[in-house]
């Protein structure tokens, strides 16, 4: 890959985007229907949600490092590697509820010990450990396809699935016709509805004749050396998953214990973020593949360049955030939670905190998937660590400490995403100038 403009970055993303959108957009959807319903439903489902992810993500993290194998492996053409080394990845996400189960058992049943909210947030708590070995399992699946640049497939098959989940949560929450109202079990009985379908479509294509030709990928047996290379370099990337996540659990639960008012402010911040963050998702998804492929045809003059159109993508979506959640916050208020009365100053002051950290978080994403692509997995277990520091250490200094009001936790929270986006550029710097002085230095000697 000599190097990639805007218009070629933007077909590869907006596919990606669109998929990470249809993903988002549910759970936004789902706390939104369930605020309708009550208050303590919205909240008990984003905090079971949060309580989740912090062993979810860092296994999809993990099965996610899948891209840049494929992307590495698809730009060195050892195409027959690409099916054993994804089937690796599968046995992986299948080996994950050995951990996820039992651990995400305790730690709930710590997290929402004395909460508001305990009474009725375990039955849905539980789903969602329960099916959390598809969301892996559908990261490596997906890796297969997008660290080749295929996208249109899996945006086809996500788009299907997130078209069908809407109605059925929908249903689900408050009843239709022969479906009971199950309410806030309505979400998680649609969710594994639909990633249990998303899975099985993919591993279907996967599976066919043209694609074992082309990469092996029926050959399905657990190879614990090529299991073992491809699991250490994201194992440290799920580890820093797992700090950066129980930094934020242990946030979240920070306002969880200091009241209604606290989770309530969490809550209406958290849900505008869930459908948010979809874009820096797709920027680092992007960003990996396009570095991946740039690492493996060793065309490293282009590395610099590849952050351009991403930072032109990124400007446009926070400018257009901007318009809804600094120029008209009380609208967009309204719009998104009807039944909820709040002071329009603390409206202004969570919508401006919720832009200011989204903005820093899109932003960051650009140089995570520079140091995702070059399985610099040591700094991110680095990060894992300075998250702590930027995010619960300070969040709590302030609001315990200082005594600030709940309203200012979303500006402060921005601190940590705009350290970690500076952080992690300045470790892309040093990763470009490494790896093109290793480079200069090969041919020097090649020429020798």
């Amino acid at each position: 890959m000599e190097g990639i403009g805007l218009k070629q970055y933007f077909i590869l993303f907006f596919p990606i985007a669109l998929m990470a959108f249809s993903t988002n957009l549910f759970p936004t959807f789902e706390k939104i229907l369930l605020a309708s319903l009550s208050k303590e439903d919205m909240e008990a489902s984003l905090s079971a949600f949060y309580a989740a992810q912090i062993f979810q993500l860092a296994f999809v993290s993990l099965a996610a490092m899948a891209q840049v194998f494929v992307g590495n492996w698809f730009g060195e053409k050892k195409w027959s590697r690409i099916g054993p080394g994804i089937w690796q990845f599968i046995w992986f996400s299948c080996f994950s509820l050995v951990v996820t189960l039992p651990f995400g058992y305790l730690y709930g049943k710590l997290y929402f010990k004395g909460t508001v909210i305990e009474k009725i947030v375990f039955p849905y708590y539980y789903s969602l450990l329960a099916m959390s070995f598809l969301f892996p399992l559908g990261g490596a699946l997906t890796s297969f396809f997008l660290g080749r640049g295929k996208t249109f497939l899996v945006f086809t098959i996500t788009l299907f699935c997130h078209l069908i989940k809407l109605p059925l949560g929908y249903a689900f929450i408050f009843g239709w016709k022969w479906i009971p109202h199950v309410g806030l079990m309505g979400g998680a009985f649609s969710i594994f509805i639909t990633q249990l379908i998303f899975c099985l479509a993919l591993l279907f294509v996967f599976l066919n004749k043209e694609n074992h030709r082309l990469y092996h990928t029926r050959e399905w047996r657990l190879k614990w050396s090529l299991f073992w290379e491809c699991i250490k370099p994201g194992a440290l990337r799920a580890t820093n998953r797992l700090l950066s996540m129980a930094n934020w659990g242990a946030i979240t639960y920070l306002l969880a214990r200091g009241g209604e008012n606290h989770l309530l402010i969490l809550s209406i911040g958290g849900t505008i973020c869930l459908l948010i963050t979809f874009f820096g998702e797709a920027i680092c998804l992007t960003q990996m593949t396009v570095v991946s492929q740039i690492l493996g045809s060793k065309t490293y003059d282009s590395l610099y360049s590849a952050f351009r159109p991403g930072v032109i993508l990124a400007t446009i979506a926070t400018s257009t955030l901007a318009i809804n959640l600094l120029i008209f916050p009380s609208w967009t208020f309204q719009k998104l939670f009807p039944q909820m009365i709040i002071d329009l100053s603390s409206i202004k002051l969570i919508f401006a905190g919720v832009w200011l950290s989204s903005a820093f978080l899109i932003f960051s994403f650009l140089p995570i998937g520079y140091v995702l692509a070059f399985k610099d997995t040591s700094f991110s277990l680095f990060m894992g660590f300075v998250s702590w520091l930027t995010g619960f250490i300070f969040i709590y200094t302030f609001m315990e400490a200082l005594n600030f009001s709940a309203d200012y936790f979303w500006l402060l929270l921005s601190f940590l995403h705009f350290t970690t986006g500076l952080f992690y550029y300045l470790r892309v710097i040093w990763l470009i100038q490494e790896c093109k002085a290793a480079d200069s230095l090969l041919r020097i000697e090649s020429r020798a």
